[in-house]
């Protein structure tokens, strides 16, 4: 008879997978949104005013995600029970977050904000725990943490933090991100991906009608810029239809812990757009911070190996 310890075999310990996949198409989806948006939206005679800018790109996004539905064959009418909670993630995670955001971004610097985006991860975590809603292990933990070392030093910058106004809204933003991203777990194991994103944007389009229809009279229609015109489209197609369906197809197959790691790529890709775009520079130490970001997103990949004994 053989040793019940003579042969041992363990599980694949590292794992990477069309999730991953998806969640760096979608964070350089929205590390380009990020550069377009301060390029098409803001406060000059040829942008367009943020929540007009969102409400043509919002309904777009919604009318391509259930045309998609549509041909895919699925069902898109929802239950009034999860319909409500789609309100809520829309709510929260579309609306209030983009107002806070947007807001704050403009009353304090990129270097904070870099700092507050990287507890976006930590958040969703706690988020997830605390309401049981996803199951980390040690290496996630570690992981998260490294995600936001890695972050804070892309963002380091003179060697000093404010605490202002802007990094107080933009704070709350990113918990509105973390709530979006954690309870959305629950109505992805229910419906797909597909369908739950193109009601989402449908919702978010309805909240901020009143305030695109506040900000109409302040939109000069004759001398909006070509280009921020096609800013807007790309926006839709990649950011919302791209992104945000990836995103929840990721959370829906990994958990919201593990793909919210990713979310800290989100400003690297935006440096290396801001590069190629505006022909900014990348310094040395955003690059060394994207090397501990990467590792962190390695870590969370690691699967605790189970032995197995064999007769």
């Amino acid at each position: 008879m053989k040793n019940k310890m003579s042969e041992i075999k363990q599980r694949n310990n590292y794992i990477f997978g069309l999730s991953d996949l998806a969640l760096l198409i979608t964070t350089a989806c929205w590390g380009l949104n990020f550069v377009i948006t301060k390029v098409a939206a803001g406060n000059d005679p040829e942008q367009f005013r943020i929540f007009i800018f969102n409400l043509i790109r919002f309904p777009i996004a919604a009318l391509m995600l259930f045309i998609t539905a549509y041909f895919k064959g699925e069902d898109m009418m929802i239950k009034w029970k999860y319909l409500r909670q789609i309100a809520m993630l829309s709510f929260i995670g579309i609306f209030v977050y983009q107002a806070f955001y947007m807001v704050g971004q403009t009353m304090t610097d990129a270097a904070n904000l870099g700092i507050i985006y990287s507890f976006s991860p930590l958040l969703i975590l706690l988020m997830g725990v605390l309401w049981k809603i996803d199951k980390p292990n040690i290496f996630t933990y570690a992981g998260v943490f490294l995600g936001v070392l890695g972050l804070i030093i892309t963002a380091y910058k003179n060697g000093s933090f404010v605490v202002d106004t802007g990094s107080l809204l933009f704070f709350i933003a990113i918990i509105c991100w973390a709530y979006y991203s954690a309870f959305s777990k629950p109505v992805l194991d229910k419906y797909p991906p597909v369908i739950t994103t193109a009601w989402v944007m449908l919702f978010g389009s309805l909240f901020q009608l009143p305030f695109a229809i506040y900000q109409l009279p302040k939109q000069s229609w004759t001398v909006l810029s070509g280009m921020n015109i096609f800013y807007v489209i790309i926006s839709a197609f990649l950011s919302l239809y791209t992104g945000y369906t990836l995103f929840y197809w990721a959370i829906s197959k990994i958990g919201p812990t593990k793909a919210g790691i990713y979310t800290n790529l989100t400003p690297i890709f935006t440096l290396i757009f801001a590069s190629l775009i505006r022909n900014e520079t990348i310094p040395v130490i955003k690059i060394a911070g994207l090397a501990v970001i990467i590792i962190g997103i390695f870590l969370t990949k690691i699967r605790p190996g189970k032995v197995v004994a064999e007769a």
